[in-house]
């Protein structure tokens, strides 16, 4: 077993990996009782188009999610669900745009727990009659999902900023794509994507890391999987421009809501490093639009906007910043926002506070097993790896440095969604 020591954190990840493929990663929390387990499969609702071999395939938008509604019943008729819970534990799943999580939280029966985790993950049980029986559920929930305004704002401002790439669909996929899936397209992602090289384990929480590799292992060695087929995900080229630049939209909103969005080509950006690049990016955004900015404080002050946040993403050749905004005078505030955002500034005095915040918040992050759980599986998803140095990297960030990334920025493609109330 493998130690990752987080340098300047005085934490340790445990590290291993079964002969089957699947990498395990340990967190040890010795207060408490409690563990939170993860088994993701690095397959999301963007991954619908693939190549294996010489042969190239393409599902529906919205079968990742499908996949993990159907993982969670067996042919016995007992789901998922009804055996955790007799054994006073919680599980659920998600499905993001890269990958899908199936997550128990427990108290006790770790074993029992763990197994049954990589045993209902792992073991198909779909036929005809189940992948019939899902579609007017996910249905249902495509339609709660289209009558949530966050999701209006999500989706829209990406269906905006997006003229190829598939962030711009929903997860769950549309009413059609729901009933256009089959058992064959689930049965082909099954084979394709759930194998033990492409998935990892995350645990944290107080056991024995031991114990655990132990119980993986053995779980592991019970099964037989077919060789591992690598499979090729399709790349999306996406033009540097915006489709629409601004878009307004009736919603079941008391209070109109704004999305804006800034479209960066990453190759124009000084910061090559991927974490660097996203810290100081999230400082700045603290900075100039969190709530202790000069702006914030302004802005609420005059009863111009009830909310305001901003955060930042990586998506192939771009960087996107995005602002979130509550406010009952959108056409007055947005101005004020996009001057704000082509006009980023940081001094030194600013800089220190957001290090010294930004340190004490991944410190204290390690109170939870949640946190820590979640943490592990984006670095993995973002990196492919474990980032020892997260602490060194923030102590390492300069001014200049932020003041040369500010200058490399370009805010020449900007998209704005604006949900006011339905009349």
């Amino acid at each position: 077993m493998k130690e990752i020591k987080l340098k300047g954190l005085n934490e340790t990840i445990y590290y291993d990996e079964c002969d089957s493929g699947l990498p395990i990663f340990l967190w040890v929390r010795e207060k408490g009782q409690g563990y939170y387990a993860t088994l993701s499969v690095k397959y999301g609702s963007l991954d619908t188009e693939f190549k294996v071999g010489n042969k190239n395939y393409q599902v529906p938008n919205g079968v990742a999610h499908y996949l993990e509604h159907l993982n969670f019943q067996n042919d016995d008729g007992e789901d998922a669900q009804t055996f955790f819970q007799k054994n006073g534990s919680d599980v659920n799943a998600f499905t993001t745009f890269n990958y899908t999580s199936y997550e128990v939280y427990g108290s006790d029966h770790l074993k029992e727990n763990l197994n049954q985790l990589l045993d209902f993950v792992m073991t198909p049980n779909f036929n005809k009659k189940m992948v019939q029986n899902e579609k007017n559920i996910i249905v249902e929930e495509n339609k709660m999902d289209l009558d949530n305004p966050g999701n209006l704002l999500y989706y829209g401002i990406f269906r905006n900023v997006f003229k190829n790439d598939k962030h711009k669909n929903f997860i769950t996929g549309t009413k059609e794509d729901i009933m256009a899936t089959t058992l064959d397209d689930i049965q082909l992602v099954f084979d394709t994507f759930y194998h033990p090289t492409n998935m990892f384990l995350v645990v944290t929480g107080n056991f024995n890391p031991y114990e655990v590799v132990s119980i993986v292992k053995e779980n592991q060695k019970q099964k037989e999987f077919p060789k591992y087929q690598n499979p090729k995900k399709k790349e999306v080229k996406e033009p540097a421009r915006v489709l629409l630049a601004y878009e307004e939209k009736c919603a079941n909103v008391e209070i109109p809501k704004m999305r804006i969005a800034v479209k960066i080509p990453r190759k124009g950006l000084k910061e090559k490093k991927d974490y660097k690049l996203r810290t100081m990016l999230t400082l700045l955004l603290n900075s100039n639009f969190g709530p202790t900015s000069d702006l914030y404080e302004d802005l609420i002050s005059k009863d111009l906007i009830v909310s305001l946040g901003g955060e930042k993403s990586i998506i192939g050749d771009y960087v996107f910043l995005f602002l979130n905004v509550e406010t009952k005078y959108p056409d007055e505030v947005l101005p004020i926002l996009e001057d704000a955002l082509k006009h980023l500034t940081m001094d030194e005095k600013q800089l220190k506070r957001k290090l010294h915040s930004g340190i004490a918040n991944m410190v204290l992050s390690y109170d939870d097993i949640t946190d820590v759980n979640t943490s592990i599986q984006e670095q993995i998803m973002n990196y492919g790896m474990i980032i020892e140095d997260k602490k060194e990297v923030y102590e390492s960030i300069q001014l200049s440095d932020i003041e040369e990334l500010i200058h490399s920025l370009s805010f020449k493609e900007m998209a704005v969604v604006v949900l006011k109330q339905n009349v």
